[in-house]
């Protein structure tokens, strides 16, 4: 039986113009109704995510990657990148001809070099910096615009304790701490809970939610995931843009038993 659900959001619950649909948003307060937990695990900031959030109140938040889990108000799990380690990176980012944007943030405070990355409608949380200071602070993510992928893995081989992710068909990179990843969290939240995670149910589309796909014990790709995604898969639904992920958990959590998914 699916006693929770962990969902990515871009290209997996949201449409591709980044909506929510009223249809999604009715089949998961079915599911919290029903006793169903329901996460969202996205690579997006709490700041990002807000507009999702008061559409829809998850019972456990997963943001930056994997980097901050919180229920509520609690915070659950945390995995920054140190502040010396944040100063450092960025000041060498700062210094690669190929990379055009820097973004750092944290749960207080989003930072950009990119006066144009103000303008996207995703970032109009962000401020504009320099980066000529040292802030004093560790960040939850840091991203970069690059364009060389040789550049940027330049970089990441300096810093050990960071994880390096290019986001499937951008020219966007993330840095976080090597142990902020979506699984971890979720092994967190199993914790928390005292719950078993072969009941938990898992949605993704792209790299970063391969690992909790393959261990959670319903494992789902969206029909658009990349490859990688669909081999670590045990299920499938349908794409972001037709509601994919509402449409298995209406006929798989609410209509049926466990026992009938084949």
């Amino acid at each position: 039986m699916i006693k929770m659900v962990i969902t990515d959001l871009d290209d997996t619950l949201l449409h591709s113009d980044k909506s929510i649909s009223a249809y999604t948003i009715s089949v998961l307060r079915q599911c919290q109704a029903k006793g169903i937990r329901v996460v969202f695990a996205t690579a997006r900031s709490t700041q990002a995510s807000a507009r999702f959030l008061t559409q829809f109140m998850p019972d456990v938040f997963v943001g930056y990657g994997g980097a901050l889990v919180t229920s509520g108000s609690e915070a659950l799990r945390k995995f920054d990148i140190p502040a010396a380690i944040s100063h450092q990176l960025i000041r060498e980012c700062l210094n690669t001809p190929e990379i055009t944007s820097v973004l750092a943030i944290n749960e207080c405070v989003a930072l950009t070099n990119n006066p144009k990355e103000l303008e996207a409608s995703d970032s109009s949380h962000y401020r504009y910096a320099d980066f000529s200071e040292d802030y004093g602070c560790g960040y939850l993510k840091i991203s970069v615009v690059a364009s060389s992928p040789e550049a940027v893995e330049r970089i990441a081989s300096h810093y050990p304790m960071c994880d390096m992710l290019r986001y499937t068909g951008e020219d966007l990179y993330r840095f976080a701490n090597r142990r902020a990843l979506k699984w971890n969290a979720v092994q967190a939240i199993a914790a928390h809970y005292h719950a078993d995670t072969d009941s938990f149910a898992a949605f993704g589309d792209d790299r970063n939610d391969v690992e909790m796909i393959e261990n959670c014990g319903y494992g789902v790709a969206v029909a658009n995931a990349i490859d990688e995604v669909k081999a670590a898969a045990k299920y499938m639904c349908g794409p972001n843009n037709d509601d994919g992920v509402a449409k298995w958990l209406e006929e798989h959590a609410l209509q049926a038993s466990s026992a009938q998914i084949n």
